[in-house]
């Protein structure tokens, strides 16, 4: 006889599991649990889920979710929504509950086992309506910080509930391993490097010394970059200074200015634009964003693998 398939999906809260791997003073090391469940049977699924907020330049979250799409999950994100609460108080929302709880359900009729990944007793109710469909239920968190990291109704619900201390050996990796950060692997191209010659912090002016003075050019850094930031009423181009004046006549309550760089520290290419972008950037201060350039960009950089949403929409 063939032996019994056990067939597992994973359903990872993200933001749960970081917060309880982190009171417990271990990160997740998402390859070796991937490896563990692996052996435990046949994984049809690894869901990842958590929520973004999109306006941020850059979300330290970001590269695990590229490692994680490529390397066996299937990551399930949307964007945070900004509210204002009763009190006047401004407040971020970024729920995945209903998306989880809906793949779950989905799923459960193709699954002997579903690991969760979360001590939110809102999933009390999906982990009872998954056994009914005769599918076991391991729930992951831990009891172990004060106050416990799961909600008493849901691990009484669950099949199986393990701490997640007793899988600290086996999935986590200390803090102090953490990759370094990656350096810059080439060079700024000539005619930045010509453009980032003034001094940190020095304002920009048209009549700088620095232009002139080769003791002070220096190799490209992020905090060269900053000079090259122009305020609201940067006159450098008197002809974008003249179009922007006529834009805020006719349009108060766009951005009308100098669009804002979107940049990483170690970035690796660099996108220029040509101004004005009307509808675009001179609208929203975002380059790329709310017209054709934008469209035409993201499309191709979604084609060639070097991002993996649309963002150009956003106003």
């Amino acid at each position: 006889m063939s032996p019994v398939s056990n067939k597992i999906a994973l359903f990872i809260d993200g933001a749960n599991l970081y917060a309880t791997a982190k009171t417990l003073g271990f990160d997740i090391d998402y390859k070796r649990l991937l490896k563990e469940f692996q052996s435990r049977g046949t994984l049809l699924r690894a869901f990842y889920y958590t929520a973004i907020i999109e306006d941020q330049e850059y979300s330290s979250i970001r590269p695990l979710i590229d490692w994680l799409d490529y390397n066996g999950y299937t990551v399930v994100t949307k964007a945070t929504k900004e509210f204002i609460d009763a009190s006047g108080r401004r407040k971020v929302k970024g729920n995945m509950d209903i998306e989880l709880a809906v793949d779950a359900m989905e799923l459960a009729e193709h699954v002997d086992q579903i690991v969760l990944f979360s001590g939110d007793g809102d999933f009390r109710s999906l982990v009872e309506a998954v056994q009914r469909r005769g599918v076991r239920v391991t729930v992951i968190s831990t009891i172990s910080s004060q106050p416990p990291m799961i909600a008493d109704e849901l691990r009484r619900q669950a099949d199986v509930f393990t701490d997640l201390v007793e899988l600290q050996s086996k999935l986590g990796r200390d803090p102090s391993e953490r990759p370094a950060p990656r350096e810059p692997r080439h060079h700024a191209p000539q005619f930045l490097q010509r453009a980032t010659t003034m001094a940190p912090r020095e304002p920009m002016t048209t009549n700088s010394r620095t232009e002139n003075d080769p003791a002070r050019r220096g190799q490209l850094s992020s905090a060269a970059l900053v000079p090259l930031i122009p305020g609201r009423d940067c006159p450098l181009c008197p002809r974008l200074a003249d179009f922007r004046k006529q834009a805020r006549a006719r349009e108060p309550g766009w951005f009308n200015s100098a669009g804002r760089l979107i940049r990483r520290s170690d970035a690796r290419l660099l996108i220029v634009g040509l101004a004005p972008g009307m509808q675009g950037a001179n609208r929203t201060g975002r380059p790329f964003t709310g017209d054709y350039a934008g469209d035409l960009l993201y499309a191709t950089l979604l084609r060639i693998w070097l991002c993996q949403r649309r963002l150009s929409g956003a106003a």
